[in-house]
């Protein structure tokens, strides 16, 4: 048996299901059509830079240590110490043959400075030592090494910073920068390397005891790198999702169409016009379980419900109708006074049955 439905309903239901089904079909044809991609990086050269740092500190005759020199990492006092043996490296290593050529220098930089209020280093001065001149290195192949033993003697550092706090009157801390800079470039068949690397030390000048610091080791890793979109492989979760949702649309759109009857209802101003009654009257209203006995002769036919509700009002009486569950029964309303009967025609007043039109 089929179901009755709104015969307006039913086709703006059918309309968007049609326009539901079409999408989850393109969505299911492009999931098909045109997978989706990712950029994925894929290396073309890899290589590593490594630079280091390393010292030996020498000492002179002292009646403390037994050894002539002391390795890295420890305390230093600065009455001791006869001069530090440096030594600076460097390797460049690739995976792949590559023209390489670069330059480097080691310059020591002593700088004086104050500490801040957020306790960073306020350079007031600053001057450089150059230990070791530009020098130039090449190679052709997978690696590239350098390397240079450099010795530094403290008392001439110490000496110099000392003249520079007497003579400007200007109490500074000062330390010994030590750096050797790299400046690297390697051609490869899939392109240009180019690198800056700068292994430091720091030596502190113009105190008693000290220790070493910097960057003294240094890895910096990297690549020539190429960017290329890759089709990742259907979602199989989102194909049944889509394939669920348009069968699901699909039986929705057969069962209204074969499986329900269009009705097409028309409104029925009787049930409107009571319902406006009862909305805006219905206090006044008395319901009665069956029809009032009227026997007089003075009956008074009215027009309208707002002629009966001023009647009612002036009378101090209330409207009283016969009661039915079927609002089409219900087709006049009362107001009784004494001999005296006002009365309300519903089907003057207005009224159609509800109709019902098969499609």
């Amino acid at each position: 048996m089929k179901k009755n439905i709104n015969k307006k309903l039913k086709r703006v239901l059918i309309a968007i299901l049609v326009i539901l089904i079409s999408i989850s079909s393109f969505l299911l044809y492009r999931e098909f059509k045109y997978p989706s991609c990712e950029e994925q990086k894929i290396s073309l050269f890899n290589y590593d830079n490594k630079a280091t740092a390393n010292y030996e500190v020498f000492l002179k005759p002292n009646i403390l240590y037994p050894s002539k020199s002391l390795g890295e990492g420890e305390i230093y006092i600065t009455e001791f110490v006869d001069f530090i043996n440096t030594t600076f490296g460097y390797e460049f290593s690739g995976n792949n043959v590559a023209d390489i050529q670069g330059d480097y220098n080691i310059i020591a930089s002593a700088t004086g400075f104050i500490k801040g209020e957020d306790k960073s280093d306020i350079i007031i001065w600053e001057k450089d030592f150059r230990i070791l001149p530009k020098k130039s290195f090449s190679n052709k192949g997978n690696t590239a090494k350098i390397q240079e033993n450099i010795s530094l003697k403290l008392d001439e550092y110490n000496e110099f910073a000392k003249a520079v706090i007497e003579a400007s009157k200007i109490n500074t801390s000062v330390n010994l920068n030590v750096v050797m800079t790299i400046n690297l470039q390697a051609k490869t068949n899939n392109g240009t390397i180019e690198e800056v690397i700068t292994p430091t030390m720091i030596i502190p000048l113009n105190t008693s005891m000290f220790q070493i610091g910097g960057n003294t080791n240094v890895v910096k890793p990297g690549a020539i790198e190429e960017t290329n979109k890759v089709q990742l492989p259907i979602n199989k979760n989102q194909v049944i999702f889509f394939i669920i949702i348009l069968g699901f649309f699909l039986i929705a759109l057969t069962y209204l169409i074969f499986f329900t009857k269009s009705v097409l209802i028309i409104k029925d101003p009787l049930q409107k016009k009571l319902k406006l009654i009862f909305k805006k009257h219905g206090d006044r209203f008395v319901a009665l379980s069956k029809e009032p006995f009227i026997n007089s002769n003075y009956i008074n036919q009215v027009k309208s419900i707002d002629d009966l509700v001023r009647i009612a009002d002036e009378l101090c009486k209330p409207i009283m109708y016969k009661y039915s569950i079927d609002y089409r029964d219900i087709d006049r309303f009362y107001v009784i006074n004494e001999d005296e009967v006002y009365i309300l025609l519903i089907d003057d007043y207005i009224g159609k049955e509800e109709i019902k039109i098969e499609s």
